[in-house]
């Protein structure tokens, strides 16, 4: 890749870093134009349209980065990603296997083996390949979120809220990232952090229901503690 090819691509990280979701992409697109048949650039730019949730845009992105490097485990792997969120599991398969053929012991692959049995209910056994997969890549969110939303539901709060709170930080223009730690911030009673993360969360994407529905149940919880302050 050319040199500036590699300077737009590490704008575009520095704003997705920063939450400037508009210039993230701006940089990753202008990157893909300059970059002929490279692959890294679709793969940032597809990355990115996923945690957006333009997931169209995203599987076009993420197709055409497969197509110049096929041997590439994490275009894989987020190509996978992304046909799950379109509903289309067989083409989400192919990538899984794909990924997990071409990088057996990668964080991808430890993920995809945790999310599996996370799915199964052997929670025990997907705890401990979440944490391999940490082990290989520490500053990864999806691994992050995973990881921190399975300890909260096997009842390890204080194992669970660092690594929450690491996603969103780590990641903080991926609306699911925010409403995680915001329903973990609600159900510690820290109300106040709480509407200012499922807020950032409604502002990254107005239009999911799940937020909406923590917004009313974080206004309900707040009219009941002013009225028990108020009894108090």
């Amino acid at each position: 890749m050319t040199p500036e090819t590699d300077r737009l691509l590490e704008s575009g990280r520095q704003a997705e870093t920063e939450g400037n979701v508009r210039e993230a992409v701006v940089r990753y697109e202008a990157a893909v134009k300059l970059a002929g048949a490279e692959a890294l650039p679709r793969l940032r730019l597809g990355t990115v349209c996923h945690r957006l949730r333009d997931y169209a845009r995203a599987r076009e992105v993420l197709e055409e980065a497969s197509r110049l490097d096929p041997e590439n485990a994490e275009v894989a792997f987020r190509l996978g990603l992304t046909c799950d969120a379109l509903g289309d599991r067989e083409p989400a398969r192919a990538a899984y296997s794909r990924t997990m053929m071409l990088a057996p012991s990668s964080w991808q692959t430890w993920f995809l083996i945790g999310r599996d049995h996370r799915q199964l209910g052997h929670t025990e056994v997907a705890r401990l390949a979440y944490r391999r997969a940490l082990d290989e890549s520490p500053g990864v969110p999806e691994i992050l979120a995973e990881l921190g939303t399975l300890l909260w539901e096997m009842g390890m709060r204080d194992d669970a809220f660092p690594l929450l709170e690491r996603a969103a930080m780590t990641c903080p223009i991926d609306p699911g990232f925010s409403l995680q730690l915001g329903l973990a911030e609600m159900e510690r009673g820290q109300l106040a952090a709480a509407q200012r993360h499922v807020m950032g969360a409604k502002h990254l994407d107005p239009s999911d229901r799940r937020i909406d529905v923590a917004l009313q149940d974080l206004a309900l919880r707040r009219k009941t503690a002013r009225k028990s302050k108020r009894a108090a």
